[in-house]
């Protein structure tokens, strides 16, 4: 029996809004308490869904985990964007744009999920994620500073990749230190000098 025009949408909406609630309620149980301390049952119960709805949308917890990730990512990348976009001339919008990723790193729920994404996905993942969601918007950022004649390099790509890999890894100095907001205090200073030391 085929179903209706409704009935599919209707469906598909059901679908969505479960993924949203499995996604959402992974995501908490993985701040608090980590992949390793997380188990598919904790999830399905908190969510209040079957197993079978969760194997449908996620066949694995890794899976899960790669779509919390990603939902991580939609946010950081929206912070990123907004700064990029604010008053100030190209470079202030460029600086701002770095330093608003290194300001989330020390909120709980990032520090431990960003941490773990590498070894939970896999670095080849845990870079496609990355890559996906900055480096061609870097590498435009780097052609436009260029064209304006206030970039002091050329803008490749392996350019792009390095200040993408730095500022991966001065998160991450930010999210492993026992006090977080101090280190990001102490980094936030270096990396803008850092950035600002590429301009004409």
């Amino acid at each position: 029996m085929f179903l209706s025009v409704t009935e599919r949408r209707t469906n598909e909406e059901r679908s969505r809004r479960t993924r949203g609630v499995l996604v959402a309620t992974a995501r908490e149980l993985f701040e608090a308490k980590g992949y390793a301390g997380t188990s598919i049952e904790d999830v399905v119960r908190q969510a209040g869904v079957t197993r079978g709805a969760l194997y449908h949308h996620f066949p694995t917890k890794q899976s899960l985990f790669d779509a919390v990730i990603v939902d991580i990512q939609d946010e950081l990348a929206a912070r990123v964007e907004e700064a990029a976009g604010a008053d100030g001339d190209p470079w202030d919008r460029f600086v701002a744009a770095w330093l608003s990723f290194i300001a989330a790193a020390h909120e709980a729920g990032v520090r431990r999920l960003m941490l773990e994404a590498p070894t939970v996905l896999g670095h080849r993942r845990w870079h496609e994620i990355d890559d996906g969601y900055y480096l061609p918007q870097i590498v435009d950022a780097l052609v436009t500073l260029h064209r304006l004649g206030l970039l002091d390099a050329e803008p490749t790509p392996e350019l792009a990749r390095t200040l993408l890999a730095v500022s991966n890894a001065l998160g991450t100095v930010v999210a492993q230190d026992d006090d977080p907001v101090r280190a990001q205090a102490h980094v936030l200073p270096l990396w803008e000098r850092f950035l600002r030391s590429l301009s004409t």
